[in-house]
């Protein structure tokens, strides 16, 4: 079995329209975010073996607290994967080590939403009908897939697990701490 996790990159800063979009930054909202998306990551059952990312600020700047929570987990930064549409996304996952039983994207909307949808072996299904309604910044989602290599993953033979948002999560960890 292997298990493919989106991450969409945390709240971006606009604040200055001079800044080229892939140089943009966090803002403080998408750096909170960022971090808890981390730690929940690192304590779930998601753990990735591998992460892969795009370059972009953005990204990289949500990577980054992921790479402390997790350790040593091998991080491989790729270009293609800046605004990548699914085909582009599909080519990076069927190149990941089939060593990483849990593999991580780090990218963006809309090829991350337009990814998940794909992979969704029941798009009826409850999970993947709340991921069509739009995947935040931060957003998480997990698939599992009946495979033993990533080359075998293919559009419309995932089973989706999981899908969080930053501000539920959030909300639900702050509840519990009460």
């Amino acid at each position: 079995m292997k298990r493919l996790c989106l991450l969409r990159h945390a709240k971006s800063d606009w604040g200055d329209p001079a800044k080229d979009d892939f140089d943009r930054p966090l803002n403080p909202r998408g750096e909170t975010a960022a971090d808890f998306m981390a730690a929940y990551i690192a304590q779930s059952p998601y753990r990735p073996d591998v992460i892969l990312c795009s370059t972009a600020a953005r990204a990289t700047a949500t990577c980054a607290p992921l790479c402390t929570a997790l350790g040593n987990v091998p991080v491989r930064y790729l270009d293609e994967l800046y605004h990548a549409m699914p085909d582009v996304m599909m080519e990076a996952i069927h190149n990941a080590p089939d060593t990483a039983e849990t593999l991580l994207v780090v990218g963006h909307n809309p090829g991350l939403v337009l990814l998940a949808m794909a992979l969704a072996e029941d798009p009826e299904d409850e999970t993947a009908l709340r991921i069509a309604h739009g995947v935040p910044t931060g957003g998480f989602i997990v698939f599992e897939f009946d495979a033993d290599r990533w080359a075998d993953i293919d559009e419309g033979h995932g089973v989706p697990r999981f899908f969080g948002r930053p501000r539920d999560l959030m909300a639900e960890a702050a509840g519990e701490k009460n």
